[in-house]
């Protein structure tokens, strides 16, 4: 087992720069999980990682070695793949140790790893089929055993679900998590779905465009991110975005939203913003709440609003409305028939509410 490092990394396809100077470091036994949009460079990252993609700049160090001109089975890393990649004519149990055989492994040693692996992810009765008579999951499971057989210093997964359907989705989730608290092992995981993200994550790494926008727990980059970007991308239903002017009256500050709505500030954000003229508010959907009796402390912003759409989810219902020219989404957590044109009354608490730079789109 062994940390990575990554030393000023970077990746260019010619004149397209794919991984921007990056600098990390992964601790042992750490579940880091890369998330962003498609073309953000997580993938690529991966890759450098484990040896399929050449660097064009920088050090990747696997415990106290440089590895960038090591080829990919001398890394000591097992990579978990998308579409499975396992042996059609090989049932289960050759599938794990094919690798070992390869390795020139011991066959004792091969049989000890194999049913080690067989009885970690609860294979035992799927040993002797094919992977023609696996389901999916059954398949990602085995996926994940040839790998833990190599007994590597890290695991690398690339987007290993997302050829599942939902409620797979979150079987498997739980077993990779059980699985790293079995192991106790380096992840370095690579998904598109920041559920799979916040919900894996020892620590969460948000990129776009080949930089890295944000580093930190789930509960951080949730709670506190670090910009725009960020805050839209981490969160379902996203944070809600609000434009608005800045307006002083008798040395109080507002948000102008628009011509009827007008926002305080509280006191405590006032050197933020004394300066500026415009600004970004972000405000999640859970912290917009319907109100049948109205908070009026000085925390606390009242306004009513005709519903524009109500969509019922069970144990919540999502209201949609506009706030300026902006569709604003609250989530109401004690659900009753909602109908659209009804006017509700909802309150925001002042203090969760996020400001950013209306030009670098920065927090505040």
């Amino acid at each position: 087992m062994a940390e990575v490092k990554l030393k000023n990394i970077t990746k260019k396809y010619g004149d397209v720069v794919a991984v921007q100077n990056m600098n990390l470091t992964i601790p042992h036994n750490e579940f880091l999980v890369l998330v962003g949009p498609s073309g953000c460079g997580k993938s690529t990252t991966l890759r450098m990682i484990a040896g399929l993609e050449e660097i064009t700049g920088g050090e990747i160090f696997i415990g106290d070695q440089i590895v960038n001109e090591k080829d990919p089975k001398d890394r000591n890393v097992s990579m978990v793949f998308q579409n499975y990649a396992l042996y059609p004519h090989m049932t289960v149990e050759e599938n794990l140790g094919f690798s070992l055989k390869i390795a020139k492994v011991e066959t004792k040693e091969i049989e000890k790893r194999v049913t080690d692996a067989v009885q970690i992810l609860g294979l035992q009765d799927l040993k002797k089929r094919k992977p023609s008579q696996l389901s999916g999951g059954q398949r990602q499971r085995v996926a994940m055993g040839r790998a833990i057989v190599r007994r590597p210093d890290a695991f690398l997964f690339d987007e290993p679900l997302s050829n599942l359907d939902a409620k797979l989705r979150t079987q498997m989730r739980t077993e990779i998590k059980k699985l790293h608290q079995k192991l106790q092992t380096t992840i370095v995981y690579v998904t598109h779905d920041q559920v799979e993200a916040m919900t894996l994550a020892d620590r969460i790494i948000i990129m776009k465009d080949g930089y890295i926008e944000q580093i930190g727990s789930p509960i951080e980059v949730f709670s506190k991110p670090t910009n725009v970007f960020v805050a839209t991308f981490i969160g379902s239903p996203p944070m809600n975005i609000i434009d608005a002017d800045i307006i002083k009256i008798e040395n109080k500050f507002y948000f102008k939203i628009d011509n009827e709505l007008m926002m305080p500030c509280l006191e405590s954000k006032y050197d933020l913003i004394k300066d500026k003229k415009k600004i970004i508010i972000g405000i999640r959907s859970e912290d917009i709440v319907p109100q049948i009796s109205p908070n009026y402390g000085s925390e606390f912003w009242n306004f009513n609003k005709k519903i524009d759409l109500s969509e019922p989810l069970g144990t919540e219902t999502q209201l949609f409305f506009k706030l300026g020219a902006k569709e604003i989404i609250s989530r109401m957590y004690n659900p009753r028939a909602v109908n659209v044109g009804e006017k509700l009354s909802f309150e925001i608490n002042l203090n969760k509410v996020h400001l950013f730079d209306s030009i670098s789109q920065k927090a505040l």
